[in-house]
């Protein structure tokens, strides 16, 4: 065993320093000091130098007194002198250890004797969560007996923590109760022949359960629960809890059956089960949503009644921007209070104070009949984690203090659903500046740009042989709407600089039309010989990415962006328009003259004017005026011309990222890339004597997201914001210049 000698101490009552091994060269050093010597420990040396890396820690004993601990590294020297001095007193001790004398190993009972329960739980902690960790101790067979002797003396008969259900082959939910007023748990680790292993799981407590006990329950690891009589241990600044985990079977019910037959009466408990699948490994976002949508819970509102307050919760879309919550309540007594969410990790939050409300019908207690009653929207805090939330609940709160629960449907899970719900969120009529602002669009942004992240790459299929250096390539994005297609494909082949120089390109944005899309396309090559390049979209993108995705596919130094439902009237148009492109007059990209059915004017170059609110809108000049009108006919530098017929250079196009994705559904893009171009230097100019047919909007009105009026609103306030300062100096001096917010 080491040797020690004793330093003269003022103190006749000062005990010697003990030593004991806690494994691998790993030295403990304790030492009892006298009340009278309060301060903890301020160095330990050897040869002069102090120790590292070392750890020390100060109990009380009783009468007033301490135990010192440190911890370290065996010194390499043959025979190393350690010198202990307290900050007060003056008081000072040393011991000597040789290099080939092994201490005895350390003892529980020895450590723990005097020591309060405060103490022990402190000392306990420090072994589990510093000293093993720090020296690397915790698959060492002397640190193992240690703490398998120190849990014995502190929980000789401990409690049993019960697997309750199966979390796929890797995560088993357990259960226990500790005392109400255990405290804060800091760690958790199981125990067995082999040592502690760290267990890093977010226990969820259910507090004041049955006889003054909470239920606590948890994800553990399969793989980090010992093979033979494992324990778990939980470990908080107040408290140490140890109980024998019965080792999960074969016949452990699934999580699936544990959430359809158990999980509707602890709501929270479900949520931070959820939670902790999703950040527990790399499968478990998916496997959390698929937990939703094979087992949701049954929704739940508040039924209607002439009298009674009533209400339902319609949407909770979870973003990371936020949770839009929209619903409706009626109060024909005036007993309404708030409305609450709910959450499993804290108390509810009441979101009543920010809620924007506006009126709205809903069904009424008989079959058939409506009754007036109060919407509501709010953008609530979305819980933290990994999980998405299908179903977050909510509380109606009473004056009564009755708090009636209120669970919506399932909320979809794909984000082009989800956007979609969320632009049908609010009656258009009652969305003003702040709704808009404040709580739709964060969600609908964030909903977005997880629907562009999901879009995924292009399938390309080749009709005919195309030309291998085109000078121009046409893009068409195709969306659902096929009624135009024979008739621009018929008045395409009938160009013959079309036939001889430019290359076909359609987009199909609605990727489940592929098939049809393609035998359509394969039948009109064989009539007219006119080959054609289908790029079929993995999910629907919206106008711009259709158009990006053409682009990017495009050999043809020459850009014709074309819709779906643009005719030509006469073959030339396209030739005739690349002509003017560049140039002394520096021309970016060009427009034509664009026709109604009826041969009135839709489009003669586009500018833009402020409404009541403040936003700047995209104008047509002339609209509706008669095909000749003369101010019509005239060739000009216009502040913008629409994406329904545009041609620029591909090299321009890219230069400026192409079109800007983040407009929803298709609106706004034209503008944008315009004034973008227009920051360049290069201008946009409208050509009339050009002129082809525009059935608008034939394709768009099949969108639902867009014609009910948000996605309107929405890139109308994203193109103000972006585009204003430059807008405001276009329209003062009639072309587009450089403000000082705009960034390309």
């Amino acid at each position: 065993m080491a040797d020690f000698a004793m330093l003269a101490s003022p103190a006749d009552d000062l005990a010697s320093p003990k030593v004991a091994s806690l494994g691998r060269d790993v030295v403990l050093l304790t030492w009892d000091v006298p009340h009278t010597e309060r301060g903890s420990p301020s160095s330990l040396r050897s040869g002069g130098e102090d120790i590292w890396p070392s750890a020390s820690l100060r109990l009380s004993l009783p009468g007033g007194g301490a135990r010192l601990f440190w911890v370290f590294q065996r010194p390499d020297d043959e025979r190393a002198r350690l010198d202990l001095r307290l900050e007060t007193g003056g008081h000072g001790s040393s011991v000597t250890i040789d290099r080939d004398v092994t201490p005895a190993p350390a003892d529980a009972e020895d450590l723990l004797d005097g020591i309060d329960a405060h103490g022990r739980v402190a000392l306990a902690s420090a072994l589990f969560n510093v000293w093993g960790a720090m020296f690397r101790l915790r698959r060492d067979r002397t640190f193992i007996g240690l703490l398998g002797d120190l849990l014995t003396q502190m929980a000789p008969t401990p409690g049993q923590a019960v697997a309750i259900a199966q979390i796929a082959d890797d995560f088993v939910l357990a259960q226990t109760s500790l005392v109400t007023g255990f405290g804060k748990i800091d760690a958790i680790y199981t125990f067995g022949r082999n040592g502690p292993t760290r267990i890093h799981a977010l226990p969820h407590r259910i507090r004041n359960g049955k006889d003054g006990r909470d239920v606590v329950h948890l994800l553990i690891d399969r793989a980090r629960i010992p093979a033979d009589d494992p324990l778990l241990i939980l470990i908080g600044p107040g408290g140490l809890s140890v109980r024998r985990l019965l080792k999960p079977d074969a016949r452990l019910p699934s999580i699936e059956r544990w959430f359809r037959e158990q999980a509707h009466a602890a709501p929270g408990l479900r949520e931070h089960v959820l939670k902790e699948i999703a950040e527990r490994s790399a499968a478990g976002p998916a496997y959390a949503l698929e937990l939703q949508l094979r087992s949701p819970l049954r929704p739940r509102r508040l039924s209607s009644s002439p009298t009674a307050p009533s209400a339902e919760i319609i949407s909770a879309l979870s973003t990371s921007a936020g949770t839009l919550v929209t619903g409706w309540y009626r109060d024909p007594v005036n007993l309404f209070s708030g409305i609450e969410i709910g959450s499993s990790e804290s108390e509810p939050l009441d979101l009543t104070k920010d809620l924007f409300t506006f009126p709205v019908e809903v069904a009424g207690a008989t079959k058939g009949s409506r009754q007036g009653a109060t919407g509501f929207a709010v953008l609530a805090p979305t819980g933290t984690g990994a999980a998405q939330n299908l179903q977050p609940r909510f509380h109606l709160r009473l004056k009564s203090g009755a708090r009636h629960s209120l669970v919506p449907r399932p909320q979809p899970a794909d984000p082009a659903e989800a956007r979609a719900m969320a632009l049908r969120a609010i009656p258009a009529q009652h969305v003003d500046q702040s709704v808009l602002t404040q709580v739709l669009r964060p969600a609908i942004a964030h909903l977005h740009a997880q629907v562009r992240n999901r879009i995924g790459r292009p399938s390309i299929r080749r009709i005919g042989i195309s030309h291998q250096r085109p000078k121009a390539s046409v893009i068409i994005p195709l969306y659902r709407n096929l009624e135009f297609l024979r008739f621009q494909i018929a008045a395409f082949a009938a160009d013959p600089w079309i036939r001889a120089n430019a290359e076909l390109i359609y987009v199909l944005d609605s990727p489940e039309q592929a098939q049809e899309v393609e035998h359509l396309l394969g039948g009109l090559h064989l009539v007219y010989a006119l080959p054609v390049v289908l790029a079929i979209m993995e999910r629907n993108g919206g106008y711009a990415r259709a158009n990006n995705v053409g682009a990017s596919i495009a050999k043809g130094d020459v850009l014709a962006l074309v819709n779906s439902d643009i005719i030509p009237v006469s073959p030339g148009w396209l030739e005739a328009l690349a002509a003017r492109l560049n140039g002394r007059r520096r021309i970016g990209a060009l427009g034509p003259k664009l026709l109604f059915e009826d041969g009135s004017i839709q489009h003669a170059g586009m500018y833009f004017s402020q409404d009541h609110r403040g936003y700047w809108l995209n104008q047509h000049f002339h609209k509706g005026m008669p095909r000749d009108y003369a101010p019509a006919c005239e060739e000009r530098v216009v502040p913008a011309v629409t994406g329904a017929c545009l041609v620029t250079t591909r090299s321009l196009f890219e230069s400026v990222g192409g079109f800007t994705e983040d407009y929803v559904v298709g609106d706004y893009e034209d503008s944008d890339l315009c004034l973008k171009i227009t920051m360049t230097e290069r201008k946009i100019a409208y050509v009339p004597d050009i002129e082809l047919y525009h059935l608008e909007r034939r394709s768009m009105s099949l969108n639902a997201e867009y014609m009910r009026g948000i996605a309107w609103q929405y890139n109308c306030a994203l193109h103000t914001e972006r585009w204003r300062d430059v807008m405001i100096a276009a329209m003062q001096t009639g072309r587009p210049r450089k403000g000082r917010n705009v960034a390309i």
